[in-house]
């Protein structure tokens, strides 16, 4: 609409904000979006208010009722892209404030974080050892790659001399900016964020598992002919028939490795949550997980992983403590055996063990650049 003509409602704003103000968003947040208009706002009578006449008390009834049918995140979602329209619409001069500020959100629980421990992380790796998805799992467990990046990995990025991958891009499933009637493709892009972009060290044994896919792979694609369809050519992880995979698919077949494994039902991101609880567990720095994970900053990984922090300190005091002891022990009757011939006593040297880390365990030696 000719938005100099009359005032729009907020549900004609937002439309006009999708397509003229954010059309530098990912394809995904983009669809994302245009999913929460359509399903929170279009409909609601916050949707059919003038943009001009808004007020707070419209904004926090919104909310209220929102709050009554759906999880506080998704509320809190909801919230934030209203909120974002509105502060594009401020800055354009279209209103003097924006109302969506200072209202009062349901506060989001703590999520449940369900890592599997050394043993069931084994077990799940027995169940797939046969599956040609088997290196996807290692590296979800190893160095805990979201799904979107290792369903964005391409051969390129892994460079088996350095015992290196790069991960720079994801691959998602959106409709693309300006094509919100059309069917959903799948899009590769960058990264989440700016800091998950980054390069990781490999040990040997995933190095050889990656090799042997990369065969694997090779085998397949000859085996189907013309069948094989690789619109990007170079995905590691792909269907049968060398397309995209989609996350559902993934879903459904861990939900079965489970089963079969008889390990708790949890859902494929908590393999993330696994790969960072195990390094932890195992002595790795709060800012080299962090690293590892892609996370911005080393605060995030502390605020999701208080648990493996609180376990790992407690591990390190009793290790500490029964390090001194040793040492203490010793000590004491060393003196001992020395004041009696009148010798002077030298300060014993304690010597501290250092972990593997959880990326170390699975090949049984150490990595200097884990």
């Amino acid at each position: 609409m000719n938005l100099g003509t009359q005032q729009p409602t907020v549900t004609e704003w937002c439309a006009t904000w999708l397509t003229t103000f954010a059309t530098n968003l990912k394809p995904n947040i983009c669809d994302d979006y245009y999913g929460v208009v359509r399903r929170y706002i279009t409909n609601a009578p916050i949707g059919k208010r003038r943009l001009d006449k808004l007020t707070p008390a419209d904004v926090q009834a919104w909310v209220n009722e929102l709050s009554t049918r759906m999880q506080p995140k998704t509320v809190r979602n909801a919230h934030a892209r209203l909120h974002k329209a509105l502060e594009v619409a401020v800055r354009n001069s279209y209103v003097a404030r924006n109302v969506a500020s200072k209202i009062e959100l349901p506060p989001v629980p703590t999520p449940d974080i369900q890592p599997l421990d050394v043993r069931q992380v084994q077990a799940l790796l027995a169940a797939v050892a046969a599956h040609r998805w088997y290196a996807l799992y290692r590296l979800a467990v190893n160095v805990g790659m979201r799904e979107g990046e290792l369903f964005g990995l391409t051969w390129p990025a892994i460079d088996f001399e350095r015992g290196t991958v790069r991960i720079h891009q994801q691959l998602q499933r959106a409709r693309k900016a300006g094509k919100q009637d059309a069917p959903r493709e799948f899009i590769l892009q960058p990264t989440k964020t700016k800091a998950g972009e980054r390069t990781l060290k490999l040990d040997s044994d995933l190095v050889a598992v990656l090799r042997q896919h990369k065969t694997n792979q090779e085998e397949e694609r000859a085996l189907r002919g013309e069948r094989w369809r690789a619109p990007w050519g170079t995905l590691v992880f792909t269907t049968e028939t060398g397309g995209p995979m989609h996350i559902s698919c993934l879903r459904e077949h861990f939900r079965g490795v489970l089963a079969q494994a008889e390990l708790p039902a949890v859902c494929f991101h908590d393999l993330r949550h696994t790969a960072a609880s195990l390094m932890l567990a195992n002595g790795v720095l709060l800012v080299t997980v962090s690293k590892i994970l892609g996370h911005s900053s080393p605060a995030i990984t502390a605020t999701i992983y208080a648990h493996a922090l609180d376990e790992s300190k407690s591990t390190a005091i009793a290790a500490l403590s029964e390090q001194l002891r040793r040492a203490s022990g010793t000590g004491s009757a060393r003196c001992s055996r020395r004041c009696s011939r009148g010798q002077a006593t030298a300060p014993q040297r304690m010597h501290v063990l250092v972990p593997f880390t959880a990326l170390q365990c699975w090949c049984r030696e150490r990595d200097s650049n884990p």
